[in-house]
């Protein structure tokens, strides 16, 4: 939340030189033009915001619905090629419990979008409920490859997706139905900015099968899928409260 705030306070003070900022989950890449401000200038400017800009208890926050293919065979495959045990069998063993268990935590609380990035779409995510955290760990060698749209918990246990077939060592566990990243921007929502995802999004996965799942690429490809995207405020408050139940 104090990323975000100071985010808001730089946009909100038009500092002459600073180009743009880059939110990350916790830090804030501030990028400038040295020729119209100086290093120690801007560092002394951004001290002065920091120390002004109060504390923030709510944010405009989207929900987005992202109905996704649990424990799909593109993903399976691609365990496989990479001479890896099923990715889901293993985070089902590795916590104790059946894939279907495995599945349903993970649709059973939404996520918090703390930072996108890296390559395009790719969203890095905390889980709302911190109860619902699974064991995770990263591979020791990276895949060379993963399908596009592909679900995946990192080391931390906690989702983040991958829009676009790239290198990777997180957990696979399915695939998403809906674009993340779409640069020809067809459909409406991605009207302003082909990534779907913002940092303050919340996720909310959803199980479905495969019909459906077939059915939803259908219509991105044509443009036409209807996301299902909610506007609301997120409360500090309330995740505070939820991470003291977990403890």
């Amino acid at each position: 939340f104090r990323v975000i705030a100071l985010d808001r306070a730089i946009k909100a003070a038009r500092i002459p030189g600073v180009i743009e900022t880059t939110i990350q989950t916790r830090s804030l890449g501030v990028y400038y033009n040295p020729l119209s401000i100086s290093y120690e200038e801007l560092v002394v400017r951004l001290k002065a915001l920091e120390k002004e800009m109060g504390e923030l208890t709510e944010l405009p926050s989207r929900l987005v619905v992202i109905p996704t293919w649990f424990h799909d065979p593109a993903t399976i495959e691609c365990a496989k090629a990479h001479g890896v045990p099923d990715n889901v069998e293993y985070l089902a063993e590795r916590n104790n419990m059946t894939v279907e268990e495995v599945i349903n935590t993970i649709v059973s609380t939404d996520y918090w979008v703390t930072a996108v990035g890296f390559t395009p779409g790719v969203t890095i995510e905390m889980p709302i409920d911190p109860s619902k955290k699974l064991s995770s760990t990263q591979y020791r060698s990276p895949r060379t490859w993963t399908p596009e749209r592909t679900l995946v918990l990192d080391a931390t246990g906690a989702p983040n997706i991958m829009p676009v077939s790239s290198p990777g060592g997180s957990q696979m566990v399915g695939r998403i139905a809906v674009n993340g990243y779409e640069p020809d921007q067809r459909n409406r929502i991605f009207k302003d900015d082909p990534v779907l995802s913002k940092v303050g999004d919340r996720h909310r996965y959803v199980s479905i099968t495969e019909e459906e799942y077939r059915e939803i690429r259908k219509q991105c490809d044509a443009g036409t899928y209807e996301y299902e995207v909610e506007e609301g405020i997120f409360r500090l408050q309330d995740y505070l409260e939820l991470a003291k139940k977990a403890e």
